[in-house]
């Protein structure tokens, strides 16, 4: 029997971990319950455990991760809900959730849905960087979409005039909070979009404002209308914990009103540095470009052809009298050519009349000897040829019966017809 090998403490901890960090179920949960053993730690950690009537869990929530926590002080006996996933602590042998989130109980399912609604747009792409647009550097018109009474219009137009005077500044009002407040904001973003403004860059927010006040801009509505918006729009809605779904839609966003006016509208020295900037660069490339032109102007008037201006034309005429040279002796060699051959032809003429005689003298004696032998010659020397009625030429007594007509063929293709009386 083998012997078994027995697991070092570490292995089996281990062996457990990689377990819980496989389960799905077990990352990025929510898990509501009640403050115990609340301990900071002078790294700025903090541990605490959560618990019910019958059972306890401990937590860790990591510096990097409570930095953005603003929400009431922790403290045991608080009825929270936390968001994270389940870890195990190897050297101590414990599980623990790391916690990436606290909110106080009642805001549970407002963020569930939220973050399900994340999930979904950006499955479809509306959060995409790719799809994000440049700031206008220098736009001409501003347009603002939040409310017309409160702090934030105030400070974008003060500090967008601060920077640059001439900025033209288009407000589209339209209520930031309440029931009413995802219809109007995306009613405002539309209006600012439309042609005929000529708008460059939309800046959509409020200012500061309580979990509940800042909702509408988590509205799928809101979010598609930053997403649809064909001029370059900033999500500027005072807020420091988290992100809004706006803006992840829209093509920049910054923490504040303030800071969408700063993003939006240059400085009007920046512009004037930028404007003399370039009329330095405009220059240099004109003072260069003026003097490669008379570094070259210089080369060419240099040259020997402009100095004797004659000696271009005297080379144009030797050429010419050179190419007609050449077009004169090219014709005479063809003419001369060409008269080589109509002798040739001439005396073709004369052999060809010559050959033609003597085939014809050929011809003619060949003919007498053919009529010599012919029969139809046989036939003027007073013969004739017999043929009965199938046409067949009678050479013996033996091919004719008495009483048979027969046809003679005399001399000159003339026939005449007999009877046999007797053979």
């Amino acid at each position: 029997m083998a012997e078994i090998r027995p697991l070092s403490v570490s292995e089996v901890n281990r062996s457990i971990k990689s377990i819980l960090l496989e389960r799905k179920e077990l990352k990025d949960i929510w898990i509501k319950g009640e403050i115990s053993n609340y301990s900071p730690s002078g790294a700025g950690h903090i541990y605490f455990s959560l618990k019910d009537p019958t059972s306890v869990i401990r937590c860790t929530f990591f510096s990097f991760q409570n930095k953005n926590y603003k929400g009431k002080k922790l403290q045991d006996g608080m009825e929270v809900q936390v968001f994270g996933s389940i870890n195990l602590y190897e050297p101590g042998g414990y599980y623990s959730v790391n916690v990436a989130r606290v909110e106080e109980l009642g805001k549970g399912d407002i963020l569930y849905r939220i973050e399900k609604l994340k999930a979904e747009l950006n499955a479809k792409g509306i959060f995409n960087i790719e799809r994000k647009r440049p700031i206008p550097r220098f736009p001409k018109t501003l347009g603002i979409a939040t409310s017309p009474n409160g702090a934030a219009v105030e400070d974008i137009i003060r500090i967008a005039k601060e920077r640059y005077p001439n900025i033209n500044i288009l407000i589209a009002p339209c209520q930031v909070q309440g029931e009413t407040a995802p219809s109007s904001i995306v009613s405002a973003i539309e209006e600012l979009n439309n042609p005929k403004w000529e708008v460059d860059v939309i800046i959509a927010g409020r200012g500061g404002g309580s979990f509940e006040d800042l909702m509408p801009f988590n509205e799928e509505a809101v979010v598609m209308a930053y997403y649809n918006s064909r001029v370059p729009i900033i999500s500027a809605v005072g807020h420091q914990i988290d992100s809004l779904l706006c803006d992840h839609a829209a093509d920049a966003y910054v923490p504040t009103p303030t800071a969408g006016a700063e993003l939006a509208v240059p400085e009007i020295e920046e512009l004037e540095n930028y404007l003399s900037d370039i009329e330095n660069r405009f220059n240099q490339s004109l003072k260069y470009k003026l003097d490669i032109a008379r570094d070259r102007l210089h080369l060419i008037s240099n040259k020997h052809i402009f100095l004797e201006p004659r000696m271009l034309l005297t080379d144009r005429i030797q050429r010419v009298d050179e190419i007609l040279n050449r077009i004169f002796l090219l014709g005479k060699n063809n003419i001369s050519t060409k008269k080589n051959l109509l002798q040739r032809f001439e005396n073709i003429t004369i052999h060809a009349k010559s050959v033609l005689s003597t085939k014809d003298k050929q011809f003619r004696l060949a003919l007498g000897r053919v009529d010599s032998f012919s029969p139809l010659e046989t036939l003027t020397r007073g013969y004739s040829v017999a043929r009965n009625k199938k046409k067949e030429v009678i050479i013996s007594p033996a091919q004719v019966k008495v009483g048979e007509e027969l046809e003679l063929i005399l001399k000159d293709q003339k026939k005449i017809k007999v009877e046999v009386k007797e053979k």
